[in-house]
């Protein structure tokens, strides 16, 4: 099973696509690390916000959370750099993934904080001297960035690290509902190079990459989802007040963890109806948190569109 956990709503960028920000939890509200203990095992876990290092305490979480997941990756908009540096010299066995929407001024324009692009590459390349080895940047493809793609991969090959991406979508805390990709051709055309780029790679990882980045421009077009959703059986999302709900895009807790164990409400009423809101899910999304797991079951599948491909693309150059 994976997890997401959103430690905090308070964030210090003003993005485009999110006003979390101007619906900040009170830190005396937010979760309390000790119920963190009520996890069960996990394969992977992220924890992200808001900007999770604006939480004073992350130090003690990150000491929780890595009991009870197999892997943990923080995301982060890598603003705050010393603070980070310092929490992350203590856990230098969890992975960050950096958010950068673009390159230099397409990056502050959709993050709003000017000199944010020097700050997070700071960041980045602070982690990867501590000797953090899972180290990654992480794009939200837009309207704004998808000609920028190719260069962001080219940037995480110089950096050593690896590119992650998501397609603009709107998520109940983002507190937007017009979050749209405006044309869809466009930013195809943007996506397609950095697919070749992930499939022209040495690293299955990336090949892998290159899978998931096609689910995307599925997800352009209105398809149906490469792999069917499983959010509440596989994986799930804790806010944090402490409810728990199916994934960051369904406003449908099923519990909080405040009031019971991660057992009984995972296996209450409220949770199987959340499971079957999953089955007749408008959203058809494609994220990492509800498609990783899946990708990792199933393995022929992307497997199989990896090998096409490639054998397609030497018939091409032939």
């Amino acid at each position: 099973m994976d997890g997401i956990v959103a430690v905090t709503y308070r964030c210090n960028c003003r993005c485009l696509m999110c006003e979390t920000w101007r619906h900040p939890s009170r830190p005396e509200a937010e979760i309390a690390p000790q119920l963190l203990e009520k996890l069960p095992p996990l394969v992977r876990l992220n924890v992200t916000g808001g900007e999770p290092f604006l939480r004073e305490d992350l130090d003690r979480i990150l000491s929780i959370v890595k009991r009870k997941a197999k892997r943990v990756v923080i995301s982060s908009n890598g603003v705050l750099t010393d603070r980070t540096l310092r929490v992350m010299s203590r856990h230098r066995d969890v992975g960050v993934r950096i958010s950068f929407d673009g390159m230099s001024a397409t990056h502050e324009a959709i993050r709003g904080v000017p000199g944010i692009h020097h700050r997070a590459l700071e960041t980045l390349r602070g982690l990867k001297s501590l000797g953090i080895r899972d180290l990654g940047i992480a794009v939200t493809v837009s309207d704004q960035n998808a000609g920028e793609l190719v260069d962001l991969y080219r940037l995480a090959r110089r950096e050593g690290v690896e590119l992650a991406t998501a397609i603009l979508h709107n998520a109940y805390y983002f507190h937007k509902t017009d979050n749209r990709i405006e044309d869809p051709a466009v930013v195809q055309a943007g996506i397609e190079p950095l697919i070749d780029a992930y499939l022209a790679s040495s690293s299955p990882k990336d090949w892998f990459r290159g899978y998931f980045t096609r689910g995307l421009v599925e997800h352009l077009h209105g398809r149906k989802r490469l792999l069917k959703c499983t959010m509440a059986r596989d994986s799930f999302f804790v806010d944090p007040f402490g409810l728990v709900r199916p994934c960051n895009v369904m406003d449908h807790p099923f519990g909080n963890l405040n009031d019971e164990s991660f057992e009984a409400l995972w296996t209450g009423a409220r949770a199987d109806k959340a499971r079957r809101r999953v089955e007749c899910c408008p959203e058809n999304c494609w994220m990492i948190g509800s498609v990783g797991h899946l990708m990792r079951r199933r393995i022929w599948e992307p497997f199989a569109w990896i090998a096409t491909r490639k054998w397609l693309k030497r018939r091409e150059e032939a």
